[in-house]
Parts: C-alpha cells; sequence; structure tokens
C-alpha cells in the first residue's frame, strides 16, 4: 500500500496505537502492584500514544517526503533538548517532594526547550537546501545534536535512571517503528473516524484513571517517563 494512499492516515494511527502496547508494558510491570491494574493499563497505553502516534505519522509523512529540511530541523533540535531536560529533570526529582507538580513542572519546562531548541535548529539549518553542501557550523551544530542525545542516554545509565532508561528506548524503539516499518494492508482499510473514535475512548480511560490519586502518584514515582505526557492531569496531593 502507498504511503500517500486514502487508508495511509488511518493506519499510520492505528500502528502508533498497537505500537503503544508494548511501550508501556516495562512501566505497566512496575506498577502491578499498586491496584487498580485496568485503569493503570489504559493510564500507561493512552500516555504513551500521546508520545508514539504523533512521532510515528511524523516519521512516516517526513520519510514519504524525503526528509526536507524542516524534519531535519525538527529532528535535531529534538535531540539538542535531550541532554538539558535530562539535567533538569535529574535536578528536579532531588529537589522537589511534590511529585505531580514536580511532573507539571518537567511538562512545561520540556515544551519550553524543546520549542527554542527547535527554533535554534531552524536558524542554523535555514541555508541549508538539497542541493548544497553543509557548512562547518552545520556540521557541528548537527554533531552537537547526536552528543545531546547521547550523554543524555549515558545518564539514563545510572543505576537510580535505569527504568527511565528502560521507558525512554521502549518510547523511541515504538516510535520507529510505528514511523519506519511497512505497513500491514489491513490497517489501511481501516476508517479514520473509527480509528480515532477507538483512540478517544482509550484516553477517556486514562482520564478517569487520573482521578484516582494514589494511581497517579504510583505512575508519577515508578513510571515518570512512559507518564509524561498526562502527568500534569493528574491530581496525586
Amino acid at each position: 500500500m502507498s504511503e500517500r494512499s486514502p487508508g495511509a492516515g488511518s493506519g499510520a494511527v492505528a500502528l502508533g496505537l498497537l505500537c503503544s502496547v508494548p511501550a508501556a508494558l516495562p512501566a505497566f510491570v512496575r506498577v502491578l502492584g499498586s491496584g487498580q491494574t485496568v485503569f493503570a493499563a489504559l493510564t500507561l497505553v493512552g500516555a504513551v500514544s500521546v508520545v508514539v502516534v504523533p512521532v510515528g505519522c511524523w516519521l512516516r509523512r517526513a520519510k514519504a517526503a524525503g526528509l526536507p529540511r524542516a524534519d531535519r530541523a525538527l529532528a535535531c533540535g529534538t535531540a539538542l533538548s535531550a541532554l538539558p531536560l535530562a539535567l533538569f529533570g535529574g535536578v528536579l526529582k532531588s529537589t522537589t517532594h511534590h511529585r505531580p507538580l514536580g511532573g507539571a513542572t518537567f511538562a512545561v519546562a520540556a515544551l519550553c526547550v524543546l520549542a527554542l531548541c527547535i527554533g535554534l535548529s531552524f536558524r542554523v539549518l535555514r541555508t541549508e537546501s538539497h542541493g548544497a553542501v553543509k557548512s562547518a557550523w552545520q556540521n557541528l551544530f548537527t554533531l552537537g545534536c547526536g552528543l545531546s542525545l547521547a550523554c543524555a542516554m549515558l545518564l539514563g545509565v545510572a543505576r537510580a535512571a535505569r527504568p527511565s532508561l528502560v521507558d525512554f528506548l521502549a518510547l523511541g524503539a515504538a516510535g520507529i517503528v510505528a514511523g519506519l516499518v511497512k505497513m500491514p494492508s489491513w490497517l489501511g482499510r481501516l476508517r479514520l473516524a473509527a480509528v480515532l473514535a477507538g483512540w478517544a475512548v482509550l484516553l477517556l480511560g486514562a482520564a478517569l484513571g487520573l482521578r484516582s490519586p494514589e494511581l497517579v502518584r504510583s505512575l508519577t514515582t515508578q513510571a515518570p517517563v512512559s507518564f509524561a505526557a498526562l502527568s500534569w492531569l493528574g491530581d496525586g496531593s
């Protein structure tokens, strides 16, 4: 099936939702003993899908378009933000005792840092075109973005952060699979409205789970990466 066929959009969303299930599994295993198993599963899969589905759709579109400059800038900016966000997350975790407040603070900071890094990437790479040779500054900037991502992953190897690293790798792998693997033909036959309705039901279940302060506290402390996308909606006080 062509990536630009009418069913490509619904198939991409459906594949992202399917990939969100195994991506949430490592975090789900850690919170099994906290009770409310069904709501924990719905909340984790819902939170993961908020990341995996858009990333998968973006990668699939960028691949079909030949990875234009705007997409390269977006990827570089995201990688560049990895190290400062990892450092800020470590400081926040050691200084903030109210976990839901810390999660909300990190979510807001992540959006600001990500926006700044992506904006910087667009500015540095603005002169790049398909037929132009990259300047030395552009090559150094791209290298710096890769080093930022590598250093952030090295920080995650520390014992205390290993579960978060596992969740991060699961999220990344799910996004890559959702965006780059060949889409099964049966997914392309699904109606977009039906797929979006299913996603909405999943997010509704996650929202119902967020009404439990105990569950929110458990997810925030034991699965901060997988739960990050929805952590700001919870009230774990």
